[in-house]
């Protein structure tokens, strides 16, 4: 029977058992992503009608601010410079990261202290694919997230004008997964390594705090400007995805980070005494 439930029938049972546990979760995640693009799609009119007055005030900004809060070419009022302003220059990442942070932390860490970690390793199911396992999870459903939030935008944002190209926009969304994936699968190796739930997600909390501060601040000044490319916000958003698309060595850099960090996970678990 053990081998009917957990043996070759397993194949999927951990990511799919994880991602039902989570539905909920990922139901209202969803909702407030939708509500997120309607609050920005609602707003995008008054900026619109104000493009002449907002772009005077923007050159009058130093450079500073403008590199902080705005893209590299300088655009807020298009549909384009609006989004990547106002909701992919933190908002949108940030929701992500949360949720994909939460998810690498809880997957072993989590059973780990709830002690069901037994139930899960008491099958024939090796330790380096319950990890893998988990971290498809985690990927599925960022990925289900960043599609509410593509869908949302591309359904609601033409009742007020806001129509980016959605091409770009799904390539902003998808820099965007890649984001918060590569620091899922931190708060996952972290977790793997240590079975500690809140100290993988303080940890990856903190490096992705520090890689948001070094990626806004480094360009201003000459001498630190290549602390830049240390941060995974520069590969994120630094080619401007909404208008440029995405830049493949910036998804390689991203999926490699992911990589390396699954890979640490995997060795952290196996080698491991674990507390089930």
């Amino acid at each position: 029977m053990a081998n009917e439930t957990f043996g070759s029938p397993m194949l999927g049972r951990i990511w799919t058992k994880t991602i039902r546990d989570h539905r909920r979760g990922l139901l209202w995640w969803s909702v407030a992503l939708v509500a997120t693009a309607f609050m920005y799609a609602g707003f995008y009119p008054s900026i619109r009608e104000n493009t002449e007055v907002l772009t005077d005030y923007i050159e009058t900004l130093p450079e500073f601010l403008k590199n902080t809060f705005l893209s590299e070419s300088g655009d807020f009022t298009s549909p384009a410079g609006y989004l990547n302003t106002e909701l992919f220059s933190f908002f949108a990442p940030l929701l992500l990261l949360i949720y994909a942070i939460g998810a690498g932390a809880r997957a072993t860490a989590g059973e780990e202290e709830r002690r069901t970690l037994d139930i899960l390793l008491a099958t024939p199911t090796p330790r380096r694919r319950a990890v893998l396992e988990k971290f498809g999870a985690l990927v599925i459903g960022t990925a289900l997230l960043a599609a509410a939030l593509w869908v949302s935008i591309a359904a609601l944002g033409p009742p007020f004008e806001l129509t980016p190209d959605l091409t770009n926009l799904a390539a902003a969304v998808v820099s965007c997964v890649l984001l918060a994936v590569s620091m899922g699968a931190l708060a996952l190796a972290v977790g793997a390594s240590t079975g500690r739930r809140t100290l993988a997600a303080g940890v990856t909390g903190g490096v992705a705090a520090l890689s948001y501060v070094l990626d806004v601040l480094a360009p201003s000044v000459e001498s630190l400007r290549w602390l830049q490319t240390v941060s995974v916000f520069h590969y994120y958003a630094g080619n401007e995805p909404l208008t440029n698309g995405l830049d493949p060595l910036h998804v390689l850099v991203l999926v490699g980070v992911s990589a390396a960090l699954l890979v640490a996970a995997l060795v952290g678990f196996e080698r491991r005494d674990l507390a089930a």
